[in-house]
């Protein structure tokens, strides 16, 4: 039997949890350790009919002591509330120990890819009475908007071609063109983003369809347009499910993705000669500037 020390469930859960975390391993047997676990995953998420679930579970457990029982008990009345309320609680920041919301970039990686000066949006910032820099011709700010260490393991179809979205303002508007071919682009976003992706078709050559894909960083599609839907464009909202790199795809009809058996994008299979130039808005992520320090 094993008795709490350390952790509250109250409404400072997630400090509780961050204490509990600290000490997990000594305090309680393997099931519970598990169980708590997922709890605290289950809260952050704010996924309450899961971490109602969990909280039963726990409370069968034969290795909690009858005190720690009655404060899962409690807290599981607690979750209830939660459940039902209109303004459940506002995730705490001892949530990112689980659930990041900075992305971290490998030191070796900072080094070789140093974070940019922006002077192209600073400069603009000055308007016109202000002194004129002259810029590095060989600077581009697009190169650096997300770092290589980030996509350094996604998928080689999504990374190599993707053309990074400047977010710093939280949402952006960029154009091109397809000829057959879709388009990938990246972008960050963080946990809980209500992220709004739409493409507007401004020009046609080819009468076709088109269609709108969004992948996680590990290649796993995760949100696509319902059906191709041409001139009038794609939209598609999702919530982000966590703080990382997103590619978002803007394909004509008869270019679709090869997945795996686990919703990993392997290859795409292209079968088009649809022609449109379009623009491809992005609204809702959080800026960029604060998800990589």
């Amino acid at each position: 039997m094993f008795r709490s020390t350390c952790l509250s469930l109250s409404l400072g859960l997630w400090v509780g949890f961050s204490m509990f975390n600290q000490a997990r391993a000594q305090l309680f047997a393997d099931d519970v350790a598990d169980g708590l676990s997922r709890l605290d995953r289950a809260v952050c998420l704010q996924q309450w009919s899961q971490a109602i679930a969990i909280t039963s579970e726990l409370i069968t457990s034969s290795n909690v002591s009858s005190e720690y029982r009655q404060e899962l008990l409690n807290f599981r009345r607690q979750l209830q509330v939660w459940q039902v309320s209109p303004l459940p609680p506002t995730s705490r920041s001892s949530c990112d120990r689980t659930l990041p919301l900075v992305l971290t970039v490998p030191e070796e990686s900072v080094a070789s890819a140093p974070q940019p000066l922006n002077w192209n949006r600073a400069l603009f910032s000055l308007g016109s009475t202000r002194p004129i820099v002259e810029l590095d011709e060989d600077f581009d700010p697009m190169d650096h908007l997300i770092p290589a260490a980030l996509i350094a393991s996604s998928p080689e179809v999504l990374a190599a071609g993707a053309i990074p979205i400047d977010t710093a303002d939280g949402f952006n508007v960029v154009g091109g063109r397809i000829s057959g071919q879709h388009q990938v682009y990246s972008f960050l976003a963080r946990l809980g983003d209500p992220v709004s992706l739409e493409v507007n078709v401004t020009r046609t050559y080819t009468q076709g369809e088109m269609q709108l894909y969004v992948f996680d960083q590990t290649g796993r599609l995760i949100a696509q347009s319902e059906s191709p839907t041409f001139p009038d464009g794609a939209t598609q909202d999702f919530i982000a499910p966590k703080t990382d790199v997103y590619f978002a795809v803007v394909s004509p009809q008869g270019t679709v993705p090869i997945l795996n058996a686990q919703g990993g994008v392997l290859d795409w299979q292209t079968n088009a000669n649809t022609s449109f130039d379009y623009t491809l808005t992005l609204m809702g992520v959080t800026p960029y500037t604060a998800l990589v320090p």
